[in-house]
């Protein structure tokens, strides 16, 4: 992901100055275009803002350290381990200084900013997340390593704050499914599976007058009324994702205040709620591991 960032940084030429890449593997290859720097120390010294792409548990450190150099940094989602270290690296970021963001990509996805625009005005009564597919293990867990994204999501469509109904995971902790209620009574639906032969990622979001049925994979969202039951299919931006984070974050740091790019408040929510979800979910697994009976576990299917 460092690599990909530091790709699209630099394509953003009129925007951003790529300052150098550092990489603890040194057998990494680095592009021509960016200089490869012999230390966390050098790179944070070097930049006026920070990429962070390291494993998740090297997340806390390396933000802490660059946001205390007065260093605005963009973190990898998750923005780290835990809910506690989250709180600790928002509560760093300030107007006016360095300033916190988390790429929770997922906001750019054709679909979901389809979405958001033509959902800003009205009410979301229920959403329903998908998010299958094969993944490494993290002692994060499912939910904190991959559910965290589905939990951004739906409070950044729906009505925020979300709070956890019900969660349920299986042996082994790699899939995991999430009840939630929103603001307003509205109900939330994730699904996580990291055990997953193929790649799957769907939403589907109800308001009083639609219905939309959207692909996170095909980058294709459909459409439907409700009273007439007439589907379809709602023209899609091309702009890559990450392109369209690293602009939002380049109008935050000239002054806009682009909704679209995460937070560290928005982050730091997000791995609550995921690891809240997650403990409630191995808690579940615990019981029914003790009872006669096995765990009920079915496809993902929205």
């Amino acid at each position: 992901m460092g690599l990909r960032h530091a790709r699209v940084f630099a394509a953003l030429g009129h925007r951003f100055e790529v300052a150098g890449v550092y990489d603890v593997r040194t057998d990494t290859r680095i592009p021509d275009y960016a200089p490869r720097l012999r230390s966390e120390e050098e790179a944070i010294a070097r930049a006026d803002v920070v990429v962070v792409a390291t494993p998740t548990e090297a997340h806390a450190g390396a933000v802490s350290r660059a946001l205390s150099a007065g260093r605005h940094v963009l973190v990898e989602k998750p923005l780290c381990a835990t809910g506690a270290e989250a709180r600790a690296l928002a509560a760093m970021s300030a107007p006016g200084g360095a300033r916190l963001f988390v790429g929770h990509s997922e906001r750019f996805n054709p679909v979901i900013r389809v979405l958001a625009r033509l959902t800003r005005d009205d009410q979301v009564l229920g959403i329903d997340l998908l998010r299958e597919g094969p993944s490494r293990w993290s002692q994060c867990g499912v939910l904190v390593n991959l559910g965290v994204h589905d939990f951004d999501l739906a409070a950044y469509l729906g009505e925020p704050p979300l709070t956890l109904q019900a969660s349920l995971g299986s042996e082994g902790g790699n899939r995991a499914r999430v009840l939630f209620t929103m603001t307003g009574g509205s109900v939330g639906h994730l699904c996580v599976d990291g055990s997953a032969v193929t790649r799957r990622r769907s939403i589907a979001l109800a308001t009083p007058q639609w219905l939309f049925e959207g692909d996170l994979l095909a980058h294709r969202l459909v459409r439907t009324p409700r009273k007439s039951g007439t589907p379809a299919e709602v023209a899609l931006p091309l702009e890559e994702p990450l392109a369209a984070q690293a602009t939002a974050l380049a109008d935050a740091l000239d002054g806009a205040s682009p909704r679209e790019i995460a937070s560290g408040e928005d982050g730091a929510a997000a791995i609550e709620l995921a690891e809240a979800a997650g403990l409630s979910a191995s808690m579940d697994v615990t019981a029914a591991s003790a009872s006669p009976s096995s765990l009920p576990w079915s496809s993902c299917s929205p």
